[in-house]
């Protein structure tokens, strides 16, 4: 967890030296457009990973190979290049160089993902970290220095996607090679077998891969209403301002990522009232969490925006302080989904994503037509609430029917035994 955290916080602090350098030494304009190629591309490229990190990490039994996840990655990250081309071409020169920018920077960290995968399900997690922390520190380096040599986001841009390939390609490349054989040689197989094996393993991880891509489509439907509605300047303003409760995301997100693997243990082994009990105790704590920073945003909201991001934004603590109020349920959320996943209960997740996007468009038309930036916020904070307690319910639900722990059991012997 100590690895998982330094490599998150890292990376955090990376991605907010990004945000914070636009907001001081370029525009709120280039703040959103920068911001507007990061919401158009992440429900492209994670509805085309397939949840398969999250499958990878779970398959306690050893069903499919490293190298078979790594094969469908790489074939599903050139898809979505492709599709992200075409919504790339649909926007204006500058927008257009953007997403697709972007969009390739973020296809080459999908395929480091995987790689990524297979360090936490060995728990090598200084890997991981060792990952992120050189692709967004070079990212934001680099990123510097084309925006002192341009001033121009577009080439600005261009920093990401050499940051990403130093980070995410060539040094899991490496690191993989370190961490240890990935697959036993009797893993190899005719071509004809091998595609039939990656539509099998495409079919299980595609409720993860589509939740995920509707779950963020979903969450940045404030964005695109912004950006449409308001402009990209209005969008920048939220965008600088909502980055600041990503510190406690990436918090999350490092403690969720390393429980997973416990979670799918207990679930696994039939300790379901440890899974219940540790999944508890995560989500309340997230919840105290928020409380706090609710509290310090409102006491000191304006002072750190003016100190951090400069006079611009020295009167947005009201936003801040709506904002923050989405953290203790953002927690909540990581730790549900996280074990949810351990359940592999994929399907289930879809249906809350289907739910969330209407709830989500809903909300927001009407609060961003009526309140503008704060509408914005609020819409966010309110579907995050709603999104736990609907995956509340689906964890509940998981750990009364707890069907799946035996089928797979099953199947690893049978495996085994084909092996």
């Amino acid at each position: 967890m100590a690895w998982n955290l330094l490599g998150l916080f890292g990376s955090a602090a990376a991605q907010w030296g990004i945000i914070a350098m636009l907001a001081r030494f370029g525009s709120p304009t280039m703040v959103g457009q920068y911001a507007f190629g990061l919401a158009t591309t992440a429900p492209v490229v994670l509805l085309a990973s397939l949840g398969l990190r999250v499958v990878l990490v779970t398959d306690t039994s050893g069903r499919f190979a490293f190298r078979e996840y790594l094969r469908l990655r790489t074939a599903a990250m050139a898809v979505a290049v492709g599709a992200i081309g075409v919504v790339a071409v649909t926007r204006s020169s500058g927008d257009g160089m953007v997403i697709m920018l972007i969009g390739v920077a973020k296809a080459i960290d999908g395929v480091g993902d995987i790689y990524c995968g297979r360090f936490q399900q060995l728990l090598r997690m200084r890997l991981v970290a060792t990952s992120m922390i050189i692709n967004n520190v070079a990212t934001l380096l680099l990123m510097a220095v084309l925006l002192r040599l341009t001033r121009d986001i577009g080439w600005t841009t261009a920093g990401s996607v050499v940051g990403s390939t130093l980070g995410s390609l060539i040094y899991c490349r490496y690191a993989a090679g370190r961490a240890g054989p990935t697959a036993p040689p009797s893993a190899t197989r005719p071509i004809w077998k091998a595609a039939k094996r990656a539509g099998t393993l495409a079919r299980i991880a595609l409720p993860v891969g589509l939740a995920s891509g509707l779950n963020s489509f979903s969450g940045n439907v404030p964005r695109y209403l912004l950006e449409h509605r308001l402009g990209p300047g209005a969008l920048g303003v939220f965008a600088v301002v909502a980055y600041a409760t990503v510190v406690t995301n990436i918090f999350f997100a490092g403690v969720a990522q390393t429980a997973l693997p416990k979670m799918s243990e207990l679930y696994s082994g039939g300790a379901y009232r440890a899974l219940s009990t540790l999944t508890a105790r995560l989500v309340l704590g997230s919840l105290a969490l928020g409380a706090v920073a609710v509290a310090a945003a409102l006491f000191g909201g304006n002072a750190a925006l003016r100190l951090v991001y400069g006079s611009a934004y020295a009167q947005q603590g009201h936003l801040l302080a709506i904002l923050a109020a989405s953290v203790g349920f953002s927690g909540a959320l990581f730790f549900l989904n996280s074990a949810i996943s351990a359940t592999r209960k994929f399907g289930r997740q879809l249906a809350v994503s289907l739910t969330m996007l209407v709830f989500n468009v809903v909300i927001s038309l009407i609060l961003i037509s009526t309140q503008g930036l704060a509408g914005a916020a609020w819409a966010l904070v309110a579907a995050l609430g709603c999104e736990a307690l609907l995956k509340l319910v689906v964890f509940r639900h998981a750990l009364a029917v707890p069907t799946e722990p035996s089928a797979t059991a099953r199947h690893g012997a049978s495996a085994g035994g084909q092996r």
